[in-house]
């Protein structure tokens, strides 16, 4: 089985994760560029999420399946503010969310874009077929 193409299917078709920062845990959309290596996610200005990674940027995350399998994708890594915005991103994101357009068009200007980069993720397609790869 060619688990980079496994990375690559799921990092396109599974649209949230559970994002770890040092403090808490939490669900949110994200959108990966494969050409970039880096997975990009949004968050409020005043969310928590925005001290916490100022404080320490290392974050991990697991991809949440909606399919009815158990496939997933586990990473740790660093956190930044993206350079880009949300808008550069818009229709990466929509074609995962279609309905996350709302979301961009109505508060577009108050979300800042993260990207995570990551060397190695390891792979779970089910129990006979787990792991890690290099990015």
């Amino acid at each position: 089985m060619d688990m980079n193409k496994a990375f690559l299917r799921m990092m396109a078709e599974q649209r949230e994760i559970a994002l770890a920062t040092a403090v808490d845990v939490r669900i949110v959309n994200f959108c990966y560029m494969p050409e970039e290596h880096h997975l990009y996610f949004a968050t409020f200005y005043d969310n928590d999420k925005v001290r916490e990674l100022a404080l320490n940027d290392r974050v991990s995350f697991t991809t949440i399946p909606h399919n009815g399998t158990n496939e997933h994708i586990r990473a740790s890594g660093i956190a930044a503010r993206s350079t880009r915005t949300i808008s550069a991103l818009a229709d990466a994101f929509t074609a995962k969310i279609p309905a996350y357009r709302e979301t961009i068009d109505s508060a577009g200007d108050a979300l800042i874009l993260y990207e995570i980069t990551f060397d190695t993720a390891v792979v779970t397609v089910d129990m006979e077929h787990i792991e890690t790869i290099h990015i």
